[in-house]
């Protein structure tokens, strides 16, 4: 039941952008709405294809590599710091070299290393991103934005998921059943937290209300 509810979260968010965010120009809620799209066929391939069935941990594997680039991509877009911005290419850049190496192609066991560590680096790209909004700065920052909400969406979910990932390689697969639960409670969750984010751009992007016209009987033109 979780795992399915878990799948149909993945479509609210989705259908939250194309109501309310579908002409956005913020290349960050883009790159969001792709990744939730992309998650969502993701799992519905593994769920519903027998070869994606029979070869589940290594479509993880691949579909790991896929998440960790478009959130760095995320946090490119939305960081305005040279300095982050040079360190998400360079960790961008060392997590594929460190991928390859360590990637097979008949591998039947979850990449544990390489999520644990994507992980880790996108959980340091959040608290930077939150630390650097919530910073003193001479400049007054709304920090109550669709960008900002989201990032708190990925801080959630990466850190939820973070002592799962280092350990699943230890368990069995009735214990990786058991607790794989909790990859799925953070899934909805965090899905919710990007519908969310959807819906506060609708309010904070409303065309204004039409003032209503007062009438000045001192003005030809109201008498």
């Amino acid at each position: 039941m979780v795992p399915k509810l878990s799948l149909l979260s993945s479509l609210l968010p989705i259908i939250f952008f194309i109501l309310f965010c579908f002409k956005t120009s913020i290349k960050g809620l883009w790159v969001i709405f792709i990744y939730n799209t992309t998650s969502f066929l993701f799992d519905v391939f593994v769920a519903a294809s027998r070869w994606g069935m029979h070869h589940k941990l290594l479509l993880w594997n691949v579909y790991g590599m896929f998440e960790f680039l478009i959130i760095a991509y995320f946090f490119f877009l939305v960081t305005k710091q040279r300095l982050l911005r040079f360190l998400i290419l360079l960790f961008s850049a060392l997590y594929l070299i460190f991928f390859f190496l360590s990637y097979r192609s008949d591998s039947d066991q979850f990449n544990s290393m390489m999520s644990s560590i994507g992980s880790v680096i996108i959980l340091i790209l959040s608290l930077s991103f939150i630390i650097t909004s919530l910073g003193p700065s001479s400049i007054p920052v709304d920090v109550f934005t669709p960008v900002f909400l989201i990032v708190v969406g990925i801080l959630f979910y990466v850190s939820s998921t973070l002592f799962l990932y280092l350990i699943a390689n230890n368990l069995s697969n009735d214990e990786m059943q058991k607790y794989w639960r909790i990859n799925d409670y953070s899934n909805i969750l965090t899905n919710v937290i990007f519908s969310s984010a959807f819906l506060l751009y609708r309010f904070q992007h409303k065309n204004p209300t039409h003032e209503s016209h007062s009438v000045d009987f001192t003005s030809p033109n109201d008498r």
